[in-house]
């Protein structure tokens, strides 16, 4: 965006001078004089160029917003989650296909939680941690966890299920 910015100043700023040298090289006065006033409308805005094609810029920003959309819901809905007896498993994906696997016996720590909005929709997060995500690593605000519950209507008994698989088999 900015780089485009930069270019049609450039723009404004080359046509501009080339308008003043045709208007200095004809001496009509009336036709320099009607070719001044217009170059100086189109000078002294140098934001003309982008004021035109706002319609066009809006188009493509909506257009791009609603196929990140869409490819967002389609992702959501490759998302599996798989509790067995020995342990959880992640599988999703559409351009990258993930499968991520835990037991039981590598869990140090489960949480459940949830912000302001999930709290108005009634969902929670359980996030599964082991020794490696568990702890603070160099440039992380908060640890990551290994597995993400997301968007879970009961979360309860989820959160209850792996704890009981954890005790038994930790």
């Amino acid at each position: 965006m900015a780089l485009f910015f930069i270019n049609t100043i450039n723009l404004v700023s080359e046509g501009g001078s080339e308008v003043k040298n045709t208007t200095k090289i004809s001496q009509d006065k009336t036709t320099t004089e009607d070719k001044d006033n217009v170059s100086k409308k189109d000078i002294d805005h140098p934001f003309s160029i982008i004021v035109d094609y706002w319609g066009w810029a809006l188009a493509l920003v909506v257009i791009a917003s609603l196929f990140i959309h869409i490819y967002l819901i389609y992702l959501r809905k490759t998302y599996r989650y798989i509790i067995t007896n020995r342990r959880c498993v992640f599988i999703g994906g559409i351009l990258k296909r993930i499968e991520r696997t835990v037991p039981y016996k590598k869990i140090t720590d489960i949480q459940r939680s949830q912000n302001i909005i999930e709290r108005m929709l009634g969902i929670w997060n359980v996030q599964v941690f082991t020794p490696g995500t568990a702890s603070m690593q160099i440039g992380q605000a908060k640890a990551r966890a290994e597995l993400n519950f997301d968007g879970l209507m009961n979360s309860e008994e989820l959160y209850e299920a792996i704890n009981r698989h954890a005790q038994q088999n930790g």
